[in-house]
């Protein structure tokens, strides 16, 4: 069986998304195409970095993972596929998009794609959407055996891949400190890069107490007690607690609330978060 093409971009899905699964089919109308997320924040690379890696190791090895957040569409940023250690690929503009899975799983080695050959032929006008005229022929003609890897253009050192900044987490005087990885609007759910074990280094475990602060730039955005526990249900409507995030991070919330959009808490370096035992 052909591998899967996942696709994530930053432009919603409807008739854009619809041409990038329809340039794909045409190459090879057995080639299977899904949907990652279409609702990335506009031209948030860093966003785009956690989401693909949010699903990378929810699929097999050899899955080509499409992700075009682009600001920089038809500019001199390279445009890439990255092949991870884990065997699967990427095929992005590197611009910061694979700075999650570069750290995490690794990349193998990343090739520019040679436009000359490995670009929708009859859009060739067209510098503004490389999602579909670059990005999606290119995975589509790899996920088809219509190219090999080697053929996908000239390699690059792995050491060139454009990389986000982070703040690792640390325990100091016992104060736990990291930054927060997702903030999502709806559930309110603030993920950070804090593994949930951490906790116990600090003396917190399920039923205790901590007080937690979230900052941007250094400055408090949000601060006060919240209950470690396993779920939302576990505390009454409206207060807030830290849970185990399905990456297996701390991450914050509120019963039946958004804490998120209430606190206009954000993601990426900038935004920290510390945890002391109450």
């Amino acid at each position: 069986m052909k591998p899967a093409i996942v696709m994530q971009t930053d432009f919603t899905k409807g008739p854009a998304t619809c041409t990038m699964d329809g340039v794909i089919c045409s190459l090879d109308p057995a080639i299977r195409t899904y949907d990652a997320c279409h609702t990335i924040p506009p031209f948030d690379t860093y966003a785009a970095s956690a989401s693909l890696d949010f699903v990378v190791d929810f699929w097999p090895a050899g899955t080509i993972f499409v992700s075009v957040v682009d600001p920089g569409v038809g500019t001199a940023r390279r445009a890439c596929v990255a092949k991870l250690k884990n065997g699967s690929y990427v095929v992005t503009p590197d611009n910061g998009a694979l700075s999650h899975v570069k750290r995490r799983i690794g990349v193998e080695e990343v090739r520019q794609i040679d436009e000359t050959i490995n670009r929708l032929p009859t859009t060739r006008e067209v510098s503004i959407f490389h999602g579909r005229d670059l990005f999606a022929y290119c995975a589509g003609k790899l996920a088809a055996g219509l190219i090999t890897y080697e053929e996908v253009g000239p390699a690059y050192p792995v050491e060139e891949i454009v990389m986000h900044e982070t703040v690792e987490p640390a325990i100091k005087d016992q104060k736990l400190v990291g930054m927060i990885e997702t903030s999502e609007r709806g559930f309110g759910l603030v993920d950070t890069n804090i593994p949930y074990r951490m906790l116990e280094e600090i003396g917190v475990r399920h039923g205790d107490q901590a007080f937690l602060k979230v900052l941007h730039k250094g400055n408090v955005v949000f601060e006060g007690q919240v209950t470690y526990a396993p779920s939302f249900g576990f505390v009454p409507e409206g207060e807030p607690l830290i849970m185990i995030s399905e990456t297996k991070h701390v991450e914050l919330a509120k019963n039946l609330r958004d804490i998120s959009t209430e606190f206009d808490i954000k993601a990426g370096p900038d935004w920290t978060m510390e945890i002391v035992k109450a």
